[in-house]
């Protein structure tokens, strides 16, 4: 076990920002993991989790701590049949490499997610989701070490996964580590075309062509196509928002949408929709959610409080050219990073009422 000293953390996450850990150690197997948190608590140091980066904010002053970096690999095929084939993945992979690998095998589940930055490990944590489909619903478990260090397995259901949220995020379950998730994708339910956005322009490229829209069941090398040309089109909506990790465009020096979503009752919703009318603004959109609960989108209550896409914040921060959820590192700091998203919060407050929730994780 190599034990690395006074590492810095900006390179290790999407926002280039962070000072010191005073001490890293790169975990590729549960053993690793044993063994580093045994020194850990022998040497009485604090230790934190860290996958790939893309949903954490580490503060200026580094941490004073040992960073566990998860890079634990594998995808391996528990069981597979004519309807379904199930995966358990290393932690460590590559979110988007599995979901580029599982689309090459002409499966669906997780075709909407391409592009999403970070590790598998992380994907329960915050049940992920993109463009209609959330990560919950293809995790059939997931394997992790308790707080005593035990090895154990929690189902979909023991998750309770919510809204970009989990038990592992906010619930029993923080100070658990996941080592590997097993996920349940389909070889014949259809691509998921349920977001206006991509189901609109996915038909204007089907316009013209030989392809049936009322294939049932195509066979394996158009289905793969099919999947594919989903993918890309998935990717290239993220690119256009800036929201997939390219070093040329600095725009993608952000953690993707910082704020989340809010989700309000239905009386808060009709509040909400008087109080645009009166204000004459565009009818926002809203989104239907379980339980009666509405959901709105934080893109438009940011832009519609008067932040704009491209705006600059004192200390080298800005908002992003291409999305205004893309709050952006462009020579700042964490200290001026957190001020600006305060400062949105409180002009989106003090304009709608709706209070925006921070969607990275700050590390201490």
């Amino acid at each position: 076990m190599l034990v690395q000293n006074n590492v810095p953390l900006a390179p290790l996450t999407t926002f280039r920002l962070g000072g010191q850990a005073k001490f890293l150690i790169i975990i590729k197997t549960i053993e690793d993991l044993k063994n580093a948190i045994q020194f850990c608590r022998t040497e009485s140091h604090p230790f934190l989790i860290l996958g790939g980066g893309s949903n954490t904010i580490f503060r200026d002053s580094g941490f004073e701590g040992v960073v566990l970096l998860i890079q634990i690999p594998g995808i391996r095929c528990l069981n597979a049949n004519d309807k379904e084939v199930i995966y358990e993945v290393g932690a460590g992979v590559i979110w988007d490499h599995f979901v580029e690998y599982t689309v090459k095998q002409g499966l669906t589940g997780v075709e909407c997610l391409s592009g999403i930055p970070g590790s598998v490990g992380a994907s329960p944590i915050q049940n992920i989701g993109a463009y209609g489909q959330e990560v919950k619903d293809t995790i059939l478990n997931v394997q992790c070490l308790d707080e005593q260090y035990n090895l154990i397995t929690l189902s979909n259901q023991e998750c309770n996964f919510t809204y970009r949220n989990s038990e592992f995020k906010s619930g029993k379950f923080k100070q658990y580590i996941v080592t590997s998730v097993t996920f349940r994708l389909s070889k014949i339910l259809e691509p998921c075309l349920e977001y206006p956005e991509v189901k609109k322009l996915w038909n204007s490229i089907k316009i013209g062509t030989n392809q049936s829209q009322s294939k049932v069941q195509p066979q394996d090398d158009e289905r793969i196509v099919e999947i594919n040309s989903l993918r890309e089109l998935i990717i290239g909506l993220r690119k256009k928002k800036s929201m997939v990790i390219d070093e040329s465009d600095p725009n993608t020096r952000s953690a993707g949408s910082f704020f989340t979503n809010p989700i309000i009752s239905q009386n808060e919703a009709d509040s909400f929709l008087s109080l645009t009318k009166k204000m004459n603004l565009p009818t926002p959109p809203i989104f239907d959610e379980k339980s009666g609960f509405k959901k709105l989108s934080a893109a438009w209550l940011i832009e519609h409080s008067g932040i704009k896409k491209g705006d600059l914040y004192p200390g080298g921060v800005g908002v992003s050219t291409n999305h205004c959820l893309g709050l952006i590192n462009i020579q700042g700091t964490t200290n001026a990073l957190l001020a600006m998203a305060e400062s949105i919060q409180k002009r989106v407050y003090e304009t709608f009422l709706i209070h925006l929730e921070i969607e990275p994780v700050i590390r201490p």
